[in-house]
């Protein structure tokens, strides 16, 4: 299942009144204060893992490409969830995870809809049709494998940073 976050204008309406009196601070001066992704000074915790490419496919990976990785969803600890950013947009992917064997199923997975130039939209594309058909992670020393398919066609590889 493939969701998307996108809202109308109407839907993103609010006014001022609804922000902490701080949220719109510079420099420093409220450092819980929400930060606009356009802001050339907005500082990003980096995700544990960057995409550091597939085993049989031509795309390559990117240090900018990353995930991180909750092993077990809060309410439920059947699920594994992944997150990150791919080539243009963020991404969420939830799975039912058996521990014993390393199997997941993909249950879910949501992006953000920003456009950006052809070849990494086709990339992104890519990414997330894996994601989609992951069948078993591999937690390695210093890496992440997903093996995409059964038996495995095609391997995601993800570095620790």
């Amino acid at each position: 299942m493939m969701m998307s976050c996108e809202k109308g204008a109407e839907d993103m309406s609010g006014n001022a009144d609804d922000l902490p009196a701080t949220a719109n601070t510079k420099d420093g001066e409220n450092p819980n204060a929400p930060v606009l992704s356009k802001d050339p000074g907005a500082i990003s915790k980096p995700t544990e893992y960057y995409f550091a490419g597939y085993q049989v496919s031509k795309t390559s990976g990117s240090e900018k490409l990353g995930m991180d990785i909750a092993k077990k969803a809060p309410d439920n600890l059947a699920y594994l969830n992944i997150s990150g950013f791919s080539f243009v947009n963020m991404y969420g992917a939830t799975y039912t995870h058996n521990e014993a064997n390393g199997s997941i199923k993909n249950t879910e997975i949501i992006t953000t809809e920003m456009a950006g130039p052809k070849e990494a939209m086709q990339a992104e594309d890519e990414l997330y049709k894996n994601l989609a058909k992951a069948t078993k992670i591999v937690f390695e020393a210093n890496q992440v494998k997903l093996l995409i398919g059964n038996p495995a066609t095609e391997i995601m590889i993800f570095k620790k940073r």
